[in-house]
């Protein structure tokens, strides 16, 4: 992999194609088109076309309509240019890849260069800052293949949330997040695309990226996301959402078992950075361990608070969250994660 910042020779862009795939989100879906909507005007003003590929990923609700009716309404009044792809794909992962091709047959992305085309991935129940593509423009045309964003939840007032947002990530966070990440669309190809997958498939297409393939990228804090805080719902059993509702309905449980308390956070801190520097970059650790030494009678209650900790560091660049090798978004991974020092660069 190569050093986090480092660029290569890599051409201006020339057209941004952005797709968000939307299942059963009709409450939210309007917010997020409207701030796709703002944040493509911005780069639009300033020459460069964008594409946004809305995929209607088996609907059951009235997300099929909204979607139409406001890209009807957006289509009438600028200059960004709309798709709509209807997809029964089985995986989420393979869903966002049906929107990249549905949104290359478009005319104003069809016949550039891989190279200078971007691709922007987002979420229907997020909401994307006006700045959002402007900052991974810029950021592509310093020489990088992809950019890595930051992700906050809505504040609804839970001790989850406010824990949350009480960290915040910074330039050379390790967070990843499906809800705003950007590749140039060669190395896209390069990586092999979007995995069909229904968890994950943001997190094998950046490792596929940058330790597959080796390409430059960087992460900001930069125009961050706002997503949905919702701890559960009626769709999506065992899948993405549900991996980050089970982490924040987990949080809301440990905080209120052991409160909020800065002490108490700050021995977690402690013990993963510790256990983490100990064993160096090449080995990892289970975030229980680190409850364990803080308080060896309670480790099971106290593992999820470990994890989040964990996930906060990853926020400042300072550890990374994994599955089986992979790093991951520790509040969206289902399932175990490990954690492990950030390996330094390469020679």
């Amino acid at each position: 992999m190569r050093p986090r910042d480092e660029t290569a020779d890599r051409p201006a862009l020339e057209g941004v194609l952005v797709v968000v795939p939307a299942r059963d989100e009709q409450d939210v879906v309007g917010d997020c088109l409207s701030g796709l909507d703002e944040a493509a005007a911005v780069v639009s003003a300033e020459g460069l076309p964008v594409v946004v590929c809305v995929v209607r990923h088996r609907c059951t609700d009235g997300t099929g309509d909204l979607v139409d009716g406001f890209v009807e309404g957006a289509e009438a009044r600028a200059s960004t240019g709309w798709v709509v792809a209807d997809s029964d794909a089985e995986t989420l992962g393979e869903a966002r890849a049906e929107g990249v091709l549905s949104a290359l047959v478009h005319p104003v992305l069809g016949s550039l260069d891989p190279a200078t085309v971007w691709v922007a991935c987002t979420d229907a129940d997020s909401r994307v800052p006006s700045t959002w593509l402007a900052v991974q423009r810029e950021l592509a045309d310093s020489g990088l293949d992809l950019v890595l964003g930051a992700v906050e939840p809505v504040d609804d007032g839970s001790a989850a949330v406010g824990f949350w947002r009480a960290h915040h990530s910074v330039e050379g966070h390790r967070g990843l997040h499906a809800a705003s990440l950007g590749t140039r669309l060669s190395a896209y190809h390069q990586a092999g695309g979007f995995p069909a997958t229904d968890v994950g498939e943001d997190a094998q297409l950046v490792h596929a990226i940058r330790h597959g393939a080796g390409l430059p990228w960087t992460s900001t804090h930069l125009a961050p996301v706002v997503t949905s805080s919702r701890r559960c719902g009626r769709r999506w059993r065992g899948r993405q959402q549900h991996g980050l509702a089970t982490f924040l309905h987990r949080l809301d449980t440990a905080l209120g078992t052991f409160g909020g308390s800065p002490e108490l956070q700050g021995r977690l801190r402690e013990e993963v950075l510790r256990l983490a520097k100990g064993r160096g970059a090449e080995k990892t650790l289970c975030p229980s361990e680190a409850a364990g030494a803080v308080d060896p009678s309670r480790r099971q209650e106290l593992t999820h608070l470990a994890r989040a900790v964990a996930c906060t560091l990853a926020d400042e660049g300072l550890v990374e969250v994994t599955q089986q090798g992979v790093v991951v978004d520790g509040r969206r991974a289902v399932g175990p994660v490990r954690v492990r020092l950030v390996p330094p660069p390469p020679g």
